[in-house]
């Protein structure tokens, strides 16, 4: 429903594109270095900290498409409007 609101209009589309953009890149950040913090959580396991390592880029990955996806749909919009 608030995807909705946002696509009618394109100037609140974009920032929010941007916002999933910047927490997919912190995201990626996050997986990359997960690996060097890991061993202080053997608690878990091994598989707990390559599950974690592979789901941060998993969501990390989706939230980078889905702002892309966003943004061009944003700047479709815009350009029809002004035509």
């Amino acid at each position: 429903m608030i995807l909705r609101k946002i696509q009618d209009s394109p100037q609140k589309a974009v920032p929010l594109a941007m916002m999933l953009v910047v927490v997919g890149l912190s995201l990626i950040v996050l997986a990359t270095v997960w690996l060097r913090f890991a061993p202080s959580l053997t608690v878990f396991g091994h598989d707990f900290g390559d599950f974690m390592h592979g789901f941060l880029y998993g969501v990390a990955i989706a939230m980078e498409i889905a702002g892309v996806a966003i943004a061009a749909a944003a700047a479709v919009a815009a350009k029809a409007r002004k035509t």
